[in-house]
């Protein structure tokens, strides 16, 4: 399965099997892991994964297998991790395997002494089915989420995922300019909230460059308008 069909069929899965994965699929990931695009290329991110055994008992998900976040702490590294690691996302489900997003828990291995871990992403063979009818999606509307009521170019954006289904962000379009805003959190839940929303952000780029791949194009763009409840922070042209 392509990675842009992934995107109209994936789910989070919360339950696996008890199985450990072929040698050759643990490499192919690894090796995935290995060549994935970054929206800041200065921003050192590294990616590993790790079993079980190496999370806390607390952790929500219980999984085979873990890719455990560690980023350098630089402005746009949660955008960045939300982008990177959502193309390892749909990557596994377009190798039919199960994934999961894990905002909460934490490693007990697999940080790198020098980065700041962020998050986790469970995954595994599923117990059921990875994939979901697209009839099943249960997302905001087109005009909700951005200035358009029907732009077939959104419909990826609409469909990703995100922290508790908030889809806390907005685009707004000029000509062939898309400006990608992230929603700000409240002030008693301002740190972990602008953690996670920024890193949905991140997963709403990734699909964008995932069915946009020849002309993606990430900058910062001076003529900016300012949106009501969100902060710019950045566009793309695909």
């Amino acid at each position: 399965m392509a990675l842009k069909e992934a995107i109209y069929k994936r789910k989070s899965t919360r339950k696996y099997q008890s199985v450990a994965l072929e040698e050759h699929v643990l490499q192919d990931i690894e090796d995935y892991l290995a060549k994935l695009v970054s929206l800041y290329p200065d921003i050192a991110v590294s990616f590993r994964i790790v079993g079980q055994e190496n999370v806390n008992s607390w952790t929500l998900v219980k999984a085979p297998y873990y890719v455990v976040v560690s980023s350098e702490k630089k402005k746009g590294h949660f955008v960045n991790v939300g982008f990177m690691l959502q193309q390892v996302d749909l990557y596994l489900s377009s190798i039919g395997l199960g994934s999961c997003w894990l905002g909460m828990g934490k490693p007990t291995v697999g940080v790198d002494v020098d980065k700041d871990y962020v998050i986790m992403l469970a995954f595994g063979k599923a117990i059921g089915s990875p994939y979901r009818e697209f009839v099943k999606f249960k997302r905001k509307s087109l005009n909700e989420i951005s200035d358009r009521v029907d732009d077939e170019r959104f419909e990826v954006v609409r469909l990703a995922p995100s922290a508790r289904n908030k889809q806390n962000y907005y685009l707004t379009t000029s000509d062939d300019v898309i400006r990608v805003y992230c929603g700000e959190a409240g002030f008693i839940t301002k740190k972990f909230f602008t953690k996670l929303f920024e890193i949905d952000v991140g997963i709403v780029l990734a699909h964008l460059f995932v069915a946009n791949r020849e002309t993606f194009r990430f900058f910062e763009d001076e003529s900016s308008k300012e949106v009501k409840g969100y902060y710019y922070v950045g566009s793309v042209n695909i």
